[in-house]
């Protein structure tokens, strides 16, 4: 029987963020599907064009989902047509964190109705993962070591070595809504980007 001892490491890295996506999206009520779909349009080209007045590119702008519904209200009587609702919803990447408060307020004083998943974001993340990997594997020599020693046994080899792939998903930092937000100079604080990686390894006991 192999005799072994199986533990796993973590290990973090921190960098400060270098950008930011967040979405910003326009919706609106009116008596007609055609009237609500016109005024979103309109409300949504001038979101655009006060993106590239900030001189955000079009290559960083996508529409994320653009809806069409009817509003019903709900009397004794049954339910009844109201209306119908429009929204168009877009989704932004800016490469200068800076430029992420006066984006705010620039998209919301030209007609947006509401901001959401702002998060901050490392545009290469590469030699960050590569650190949180390396603390993640020192990290386990580390457990291993200690678990051997609890046991009065010597640890031997490194048998298997696993990164462990684990999708935590996206931190978003904070949601909003334009009524909340109609002073100016948005205050944006940038804070640290942390990655994470988690590795398996599994040591022989030599004695």
């Amino acid at each position: 029987m192999e005799r072994a001892v199986t533990v796993r490491g973590h290990g973090r890295a921190s960098r400060r963020p270098d950008q930011a996506i967040l979405s910003v999206s326009v919706e609106r009520t009116s008596a007609t599907a055609a009237a609500a779909q016109e005024d979103t349009s309109k409300r949504a080209r001038g979101v655009m064009s006060a993106l590239s007045e900030r001189n955000v590119t079009a290559v960083d702008v996508a529409s994320s989902a653009i809806t069409l519904e009817p509003v019903y209200d709900y009397p004794d009587s049954g339910p009844r047509l109201t209306g119908y609702r429009s929204s168009h919803s877009l989704t932004i990447r800016l490469q200068q964190i800076d430029e992420l408060g006066p984006i705010i307020d620039a998209c919301v004083a030209a007609g947006a109705t509401g901001i959401a998943n702002v998060s901050m974001t490392i545009a290469d993340p590469a030699a960050a993962e590569d650190e949180a990997r390396t603390a993640a594997v020192a990290d386990a020599w580390r457990r291993a070591e200690t678990l051997a020693a609890a046991a009065g046994v010597t640890l031997g080899e490194l048998i298997s070595l696993t990164e462990v792939i684990a999708d935590h998903g996206p931190r978003p930092m904070m949601r909003m809504r334009a009524e909340a937000m109609m002073a100016a100079d948005t205050p944006v604080a940038e804070g640290t980007t942390e990655l994470e990686a988690e590795v398996e390894a599994r040591f022989a006991i030599s004695a």
